[in-house]
C-alpha cells in the first residue's frame, strides 16, 4: 500500500455517507500505516496510578513509589514508565541507545537502569550514566545518547503516553469526560480482575462494534434486560464519543433477574470511547475499561479491567463475579459477531454498505477521524 495520504472517502453527512470500504480491514499493510499515522499520534493508556510493582524487602509497592517502574507496550514499542528520585512519574522509551536492548524488564524497584544486554547504565530521569568498554569510541558524548523521553499524562487512576510531541495534549481527546464521570465516586477505587481475550478480527472491526448500538437487540438479549433501548443515544465530540444508555426500571417481579437493581449508584450505564482503541465503561457499581490492541490485520488483543470500591468485602465480591460474569456473557457474543464481520468482509459480494442515522453516529464518527489520522503524512 503507498505511504502517500489514504482517501478512505467517508462523506462528513451521515445520511449520505457510505461505510469504511472493506480493503481497510483486510489489507495488511494497513496495519504498519496505522501504527505511524494512528496509534503513534495518540494517546495510549498504559496502566494505572496503583500499577503493582512487585516487593521490595517483603513490602508491597506500586508505581507510586520512589524508584518504582513498570513496563508496557504499545502497539509494539516497549516502553518503562518509572517515579524517579524525586517523584515524578516518567515515561520512556525501554529501547537501549547502543543496540537496542531492553533497559527494563517487568516490574520493581531500581536505582538506576542497567541494560539487559550490554550493561549500559540509565538513571531514573534518563540520563546515560555507565557505558562500559566504549573507550576509543570518536565523539562519543553520553548526554546526547540517554533514554528516550515520551509524552506522560494521568486523568484520574489512568495513565497515558504519546509518541508524537506534537499531538493535542490528553485534555483534548479526553473533552468533556471528566465533567460527566464526575457522578461517579473514584475514591476508594480498587483493580477487581483483567481479563484477555484474543478475537481473531481487525481492530477497527472490534471498535466499530462498541460504537454500533444497532445490534444490541439482535446480538445480546441480556442487555438488552438492563437498559432501556428507546432512550439509549450517542453523542459525538472532536476525539471521543460517548454511548448513554438509562438502566431499565425494575418491575416488582424481576429484581432478581436483574444484574443491576434499583439504588446501586449511577442510573444510567456509560459508554467512553476514546479514539482509537480505549473505552471506558461507568456502571453502577464499577468502572470497566477495554483496551484494544492489533496484533495483526486479522487479529486483536482486548484487554478488559474491572474496579470496584470496597473490594475486599464479601458482598462486592458477589456483586464483582455477578457483574463480570454478565460482562463474560457479552463479551463472548461481541466475539462470536466480529469474527463472522471479518470472514464476511473478505467475501467478492461485499465492498461497503450505509449507516444507520439513529443508531450508528459514533462508527460514523470513528471513521471520519480514520479518514483524519489516514490522511496525514
Amino acid at each position: 500500500m503507498s505511504i502517500e495520504p489514504l482517501r478512505l472517502d467517508i462523506n462528513e453527512n451521515l445520511e449520505c455517507a457510505e461505510t469504511l470500504a472493506s480493503r481497510f480491514y483486510i489489507d495488511p499493510a494497513m496495519f504498519t500505516l496505522e501504527h505511524k499515522r494512528i496509534f503513534h499520534r495518540t494517546w495510549q493508556m498504559v496502566g494505572t496510578l496503583s500499577q503493582d510493582c512487585g516487593e521490595a524487602n517483603g513490602v508491597k509497592r506500586t508505581i507510586a513509589d520512589l524508584e518504582s517502574f513498570f513496563t508496557a507496550e504499545v502497539v509494539g514499542e516497549p516502553v518503562v514508565i518509572v517515579r524517579d528520585n524525586s517523584g515524578i512519574l516518567r515515561a520512556f522509551s525501554n529501547v537501549c541507545r547502543h543496540r537496542a536492548g531492553p533497559i527494563a524488564q517487568g516490574a520493581g524497584c531500581r536505582h538506576v537502569f542497567n541494560c539487559a544486554y550490554h550493561g549500559w547504565t540509565y538513571t531514573l530521569d534518563g540520563r546515560l550514566i555507565g557505558a562500559p568498554e566504549v573507550d576509543g569510541v570518536a565523539f562519543f558524548d553520553r548526554s546526547t545518547m540517554g533514554m528516550v523521553p515520551l509524552r506522560l499524562a494521568t486523568w484520574r487512576e489512568f495513565i497515558f503516553v504519546n509518541f508524537d510531541p506534537a499531538a493535542p495534549p490528553l485534555t483534548d481527546f479526553l473533552g468533556n469526560i471528566p465533567e460527566l464521570a464526575r457522578e461517579f465516586s473514584f475514591d476508594g477505587l480498587a483493580h477487581t480482575e483483567r481479563r484477555d481475550y484474543i478475537v481473531n478480527c481487525n481492530w477497527k472491526v472490534y471498535v466499530d462494534n462498541y460504537l454500533d448500538a444497532y445490534h444490541i437487540p439482535i446480538v445480546h438479549p441480556g442487555l438488552m434486560k438492563e437498559i432501556d433501548y428507546p432512550r439509549y443515544r450517542t453523542d459525538t465530540f472532536r476525539y471521543h464519543s460517548q454511548q448513554l444508555g438509562p438502566v431499565k426500571e425494575i418491575k416488582p417481579n424481576d429484581a432478581s433477574d436483574r444484574v443491576y437493581p434499583p439504588g446501586i449508584g449511577l442510573n444510567e450505564a456509560l459508554y467512553f470511547w476514546v479514539f482509537p482503541n480505549l473505552m471506558l465503561n461507568f456502571y453502577p457499581d464499577n468502572i470497566q475499561t477495554n483496551l484494544i490492541v492489533p496484533l495483526s490485520h486479522d487479529k486483536t488483543l482486548v484487554i478488559f479491567e474491572w474496579f470496584f470500591h470496597d473490594a475486599a468485602s464479601e458482598k462486592t465480591k458477589l456483586r464483582a463475579a455477578k457483574a463480570i460474569a454478565f460482562s463474560e456473557t457479552v463479551q463472548q457474543e461481541d466475539m462470536r459477531i466480529c469474527e463472522s464481520v471479518q470472514r464476511g468482509l473478505q467475501s467478492s459480494t461485499y465492498s461497503r454498505g450505509r449507516y444507520s442515522v439513529k443508531r450508528e453516529i459514533g462508527v460514523h464518527h470513528f471513521h471520519t477521524l480514520l479518514a483524519e489520522f489516514l490522511g496525514q503524512m
